[in-house]
Protein backbone atom coordinates (compact mmCIF):
# COMPACT_ATOMS: atom_id res chain seq x y z
CA UNK A 1 0.00 0.00 0.00
CA UNK A 2 1.36 3.21 -0.70
CA UNK A 3 0.82 6.38 1.07
CA UNK A 4 1.46 10.01 -0.26
CA UNK A 5 2.82 12.50 1.99
CA UNK A 6 4.48 15.71 1.83
CA UNK A 7 7.80 15.66 0.60
CA UNK A 8 9.91 18.64 1.58
CA UNK A 9 13.75 17.10 3.08
CA UNK A 10 15.53 20.33 2.47
CA UNK A 11 12.81 23.09 3.57
CA UNK A 12 13.07 25.26 0.65
CA UNK A 13 9.70 23.81 -0.69
CA UNK A 14 6.63 23.62 1.29
CA UNK A 15 4.34 25.23 -0.89
CA UNK A 16 4.87 23.34 -3.73
CA UNK A 17 2.56 20.61 -2.29
CA UNK A 18 5.55 18.14 -4.01
CA UNK A 19 4.52 14.29 -2.65
CA UNK A 20 6.59 11.00 -2.68
CA UNK A 21 5.30 7.25 -2.65
CA UNK A 22 5.91 5.66 0.70
CA UNK A 23 5.94 2.03 -0.12
CA UNK A 24 6.24 -1.08 2.04
CA UNK A 25 9.44 -2.28 0.61
CA UNK A 26 12.75 -1.37 2.00
CA UNK A 27 14.20 -0.76 -1.82
CA UNK A 28 16.28 2.79 -2.03
CA UNK A 29 15.15 5.24 -4.56
CA UNK A 30 16.13 4.29 -8.21
CA UNK A 31 15.97 0.31 -7.38
CA UNK A 32 13.55 -1.68 -8.85
CA UNK A 33 10.77 -2.12 -5.83
CA UNK A 34 10.09 -4.56 -4.02
CA UNK A 35 7.77 -7.38 -5.36
CA UNK A 36 6.97 -8.92 -2.35
CA UNK A 37 5.41 -5.87 -0.87
CA UNK A 38 2.37 -6.90 0.79
CA UNK A 39 -0.91 -5.63 -1.57
CA UNK A 40 0.94 -7.13 -4.56
CA UNK A 41 -1.11 -9.24 -7.10
CA UNK A 42 0.25 -12.96 -6.79
CA UNK A 43 1.99 -12.15 -3.09
CA UNK A 44 1.29 -14.72 -0.40
CA UNK A 45 2.45 -13.81 2.83
CA UNK A 46 1.95 -15.36 6.11
CA UNK A 47 3.00 -15.04 9.84
CA UNK A 48 4.17 -16.81 12.85
CA UNK A 49 5.23 -16.22 16.32
CA UNK A 50 8.21 -18.11 17.24
CA UNK A 51 9.30 -19.12 20.66
CA UNK A 52 13.19 -18.35 19.74
CA UNK A 53 15.45 -15.40 19.28
CA UNK A 54 15.75 -13.32 15.74
CA UNK A 55 19.30 -14.90 15.88
CA UNK A 56 18.26 -18.28 16.69
CA UNK A 57 15.66 -18.33 13.69
CA UNK A 58 17.98 -16.37 11.04
CA UNK A 59 20.73 -19.41 12.46
CA UNK A 60 17.98 -22.30 11.48
CA UNK A 61 17.37 -20.74 8.32
CA UNK A 62 20.79 -20.93 6.86
CA UNK A 63 21.74 -24.18 8.75
CA UNK A 64 23.23 -26.50 6.06
CA UNK A 65 21.56 -29.34 7.71
CA UNK A 66 18.10 -28.31 7.52
CA UNK A 67 17.99 -27.04 4.27
CA UNK A 68 16.58 -30.23 2.35
CA UNK A 69 14.03 -30.10 5.02
CA UNK A 70 13.32 -26.86 5.06
CA UNK A 71 13.20 -26.35 1.59
CA UNK A 72 11.91 -28.91 -0.51
CA UNK A 73 10.99 -28.19 -3.39
CA UNK A 74 14.32 -26.60 -4.45
CA UNK A 75 17.61 -28.94 -3.52
CA UNK A 76 20.35 -26.24 -3.21
CA UNK A 77 23.81 -27.09 -4.37
CA UNK A 78 26.67 -26.54 -2.44
CA UNK A 79 26.99 -22.83 -0.77
CA UNK A 80 30.20 -20.95 -1.31
CA UNK A 81 31.54 -19.16 2.17
CA UNK A 82 29.84 -15.83 1.01
CA UNK A 83 26.42 -17.24 1.39
CA UNK A 84 24.36 -15.71 2.11
CA UNK A 85 25.43 -12.52 1.43
CA UNK A 86 23.49 -10.39 -0.68
CA UNK A 87 24.30 -11.17 -4.67
CA UNK A 88 25.89 -14.62 -4.17
CA UNK A 89 24.24 -17.61 -5.70
CA UNK A 90 24.06 -21.07 -6.05
CA UNK A 91 23.14 -23.64 -8.46
CA UNK A 92 19.80 -25.69 -7.28
CA UNK A 93 17.24 -28.47 -8.70
CA UNK A 94 13.79 -27.25 -8.55
CA UNK A 95 10.92 -29.87 -8.26
CA UNK A 96 7.65 -28.04 -7.77
CA UNK A 97 4.58 -29.67 -8.55
CA UNK A 98 5.17 -31.96 -11.24
CA UNK A 99 7.72 -29.56 -12.67
CA UNK A 100 11.89 -30.42 -12.44
CA UNK A 101 14.05 -27.99 -13.65
CA UNK A 102 17.60 -26.81 -13.17
CA UNK A 103 17.24 -23.34 -10.98
CA UNK A 104 19.75 -20.75 -9.97
CA UNK A 105 19.37 -19.06 -6.43
CA UNK A 106 20.32 -15.94 -5.79
CA UNK A 107 20.48 -13.94 -2.84
CA UNK A 108 19.33 -10.40 -3.19
CA UNK A 109 19.29 -9.11 0.17
CA UNK A 110 20.80 -10.74 3.70
CA UNK A 111 20.87 -8.74 6.79
CA UNK A 112 21.51 -11.34 9.76
CA UNK A 113 18.99 -11.41 12.46
CA UNK A 114 16.34 -9.18 10.27
CA UNK A 115 15.69 -9.84 7.09
CA UNK A 116 16.47 -12.20 4.17
CA UNK A 117 15.24 -11.99 0.36
CA UNK A 118 16.26 -14.76 -2.71
CA UNK A 119 15.17 -15.41 -6.20
CA UNK A 120 14.95 -18.84 -7.78
CA UNK A 121 15.24 -18.93 -11.48
CA UNK A 122 14.28 -21.37 -13.61
CA UNK A 123 13.85 -21.82 -17.47
CA UNK A 124 10.09 -22.19 -16.72
CA UNK A 125 9.46 -19.77 -13.66
CA UNK A 126 11.11 -17.12 -11.60
CA UNK A 127 10.10 -16.89 -8.08
CA UNK A 128 11.22 -14.69 -5.19
CA UNK A 129 10.91 -15.32 -1.43
CA UNK A 130 11.33 -13.22 1.71
CA UNK A 131 11.53 -13.65 5.43
CA UNK A 132 11.24 -10.68 7.95
CA UNK A 133 12.31 -11.83 11.33
CA UNK A 134 10.57 -9.58 13.84
CA UNK A 135 11.60 -9.29 17.66
CA UNK A 136 8.59 -9.69 20.03
CA UNK A 137 8.42 -10.31 23.56
CA UNK A 138 9.45 -13.86 24.40
CA UNK A 139 9.86 -14.97 20.78
CA UNK A 140 10.60 -13.44 16.82
CA UNK A 141 7.21 -12.59 14.67
CA UNK A 142 8.44 -13.79 10.98
CA UNK A 143 6.62 -12.50 8.14
CA UNK A 144 7.46 -14.67 5.00
CA UNK A 145 6.35 -13.68 1.67
CA UNK A 146 6.63 -15.25 -1.56
CA UNK A 147 5.96 -15.13 -5.30
CA UNK A 148 6.01 -17.53 -7.84
CA UNK A 149 5.69 -16.04 -11.95
CA UNK A 150 5.91 -18.89 -14.45
CA UNK A 151 7.19 -18.08 -17.56
CA UNK A 152 4.58 -20.32 -19.90
CA UNK A 153 1.45 -21.81 -19.95
CA UNK A 154 3.34 -25.78 -19.57
CA UNK A 155 5.54 -24.93 -16.59
CA UNK A 156 1.86 -23.46 -14.78
CA UNK A 157 0.37 -26.80 -15.46
CA UNK A 158 2.81 -28.40 -14.07
CA UNK A 159 3.33 -26.79 -11.29
CA UNK A 160 -0.64 -26.63 -10.39
CA UNK A 161 -0.46 -30.60 -11.50
CA UNK A 162 1.10 -31.03 -8.17
CA UNK A 163 -1.45 -29.50 -6.66
CA UNK A 164 0.32 -27.66 -3.96
CA UNK A 165 -0.70 -23.93 -3.94
CA UNK A 166 2.22 -20.99 -3.36
CA UNK A 167 0.21 -20.53 0.21
CA UNK A 168 0.74 -24.56 1.23
CA UNK A 169 4.58 -23.72 0.22
CA UNK A 170 5.13 -20.74 2.35
CA UNK A 171 3.06 -21.89 5.20
CA UNK A 172 5.14 -25.78 5.19
CA UNK A 173 8.02 -23.02 4.73
CA UNK A 174 7.43 -21.78 8.34
CA UNK A 175 5.67 -24.37 10.00
CA UNK A 176 9.31 -26.06 9.44
CA UNK A 177 10.71 -23.20 10.51
CA UNK A 178 8.86 -22.69 13.68
CA UNK A 179 9.57 -26.50 14.64
CA UNK A 180 13.10 -26.40 13.71
CA UNK A 181 13.97 -22.68 15.25
CA UNK A 182 12.25 -23.91 18.88
CA UNK A 183 13.66 -27.07 19.03
CA UNK A 184 17.15 -24.90 18.49
CA UNK A 185 16.18 -22.45 21.24
CA UNK A 186 15.52 -24.92 23.76
CA UNK A 187 18.66 -26.78 23.24
CA UNK A 188 20.62 -23.14 23.42
CA UNK A 189 18.39 -22.46 27.14
CA UNK A 190 19.12 -25.78 28.37
CA UNK A 191 22.88 -25.81 28.13
CA UNK A 192 23.17 -22.45 29.78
Amino acid sequence: MDRRLPRDEDGLAPDRRLTMAVGTGDGAPGRRSDRLAAGEPGVVERRVFVLATPRTVWATLHDPAATSMLFPEVRLGPASPSWPAAATTRSARAQVGLLRDEARVESLEARPDSRFRLRVTASGFDSEWSWRLEPVSGGTRVIHAATFEPFDRWTGILVRLGRASLASRVETHLRLLKEQAEVAQRAIDQSR
